[in-house]
């Protein structure tokens, strides 16, 4: 393990070599989240309060066995989708998710006797986070998020993502897809002169390509989940891309979902898109299980 110290003064000058002092404010925060979790999990990793909080992860008896046969007990990857959040999540589902890919894992952030699951994922407050692979390109994945990660949970999320897939690949290429709420978002501009949904990026100096939206400027702050996720990618020294979604609505909407379509055309996303002619279908029934569970509350 690359000592703290050592990983903190990287992350900053790499950053701030490629993002001026625009990226610098917003990884700095991210590096200050992720020394925490260290910390944390290396002096309460057997405390029963952090083992409730940790984040497990179950891989299908086919991966498993498939494991057994590679030294080094990962699954090699080249592409890998990770959307985070309902709106990010139904773009994904509606367009990427094909009948090619198959469940062989899932990740599950903990759950309280107050906490609804179907394991299925067709509830919007289910907390398990399915892993998809492609059955005709292996080395394809997807990791569905549809609710939120805590804070404390994102490291121990992030690791066991990892645990089982490889990013050794020179070919590797990560997209992050989230959203946050334009309230967060911080601009000269009034949020009245704006024109949500919009998106902005973040990527790793090792992504080439440039993104397709705008960068997120200063001084605003990517954090959570999304952050240390770029986090773990800067450190591993790989491709990664991060796009953020703002929306002005509470509520889950296919304006919302669709801001990400442009991202068809982007870098690895391409590379996996199939057109969908019933996307439209798909995404007005995630409307519709989200719209019944907001109307619970009315």
């Amino acid at each position: 393990m690359i000592p703290m110290g050592h990983t903190i003064f990287n992350l900053t000058r790499v950053f701030t070599k490629y993002y001026d002092c625009e990226t610098r404010s917003i990884f700095v925060r991210c590096n200050t989240v992720f020394h925490w979790l260290i910390r944390f999990d290396s002096s309460l990793l057997r405390t029963k309060w952090f083992t409730t909080k940790r984040t497990s992860v179950r891989w299908s008896p086919m991966v498993k066995a498939e494991l057994l046969k590679i030294p080094e007990k990962k699954l090699p990857c080249q592409i890998l989708i990770v959307a985070i959040g309902p709106a990010a999540s139904g773009f994904v589902q509606s367009h990427l998710l094909t009948d090619d890919f198959q469940v062989v894992g899932a990740l599950f952030s903990g759950l309280s006797d107050s906490d609804v699951n179907t394991f299925d994922q067709m509830s919007p407050a289910d907390k398990n986070c399915y892993i998809y692979r492609s059955r005709q390109i292996p080395d394809v994945f997807m990791c569905l998020c549809k609710t939120d990660v805590s804070a404390e949970q994102s490291y121990s999320w992030t690791e066991q993502l990892f645990s089982c897939i490889s990013t050794a690949s020179p070919h590797f290429y990560m997209s992050i897809l989230c959203s946050y709420m334009t309230s967060e978002y911080r601009s000269e501009v009034p949020v009245s002169d704006m024109n949500p949904p919009f998106l902005r990026a973040l990527k790793t100096p090792r992504f080439a390509g440039t993104p397709l939206c705008p960068y997120l400027e200063q001084p605003n702050l990517v954090s959570g989940l999304p952050a240390q996720l770029l986090t773990y990618c800067q450190m591993k020294d790989v491709k990664a891309v991060l796009y953020v979604c703002y929306t002005d609505t509470l509520y889950l909407d296919t304006f919302t979902m669709e801001v990400f379509k442009p991202l068809v055309q982007s870098t690895p996303i391409k590379d996996v898109f199939q057109e969908n002619k019933k996307a439209g279908e798909v995404m007005k029934h995630i409307v519709d299980i989200y719209s019944l569970k907001n109307s619970l509350y009315l």
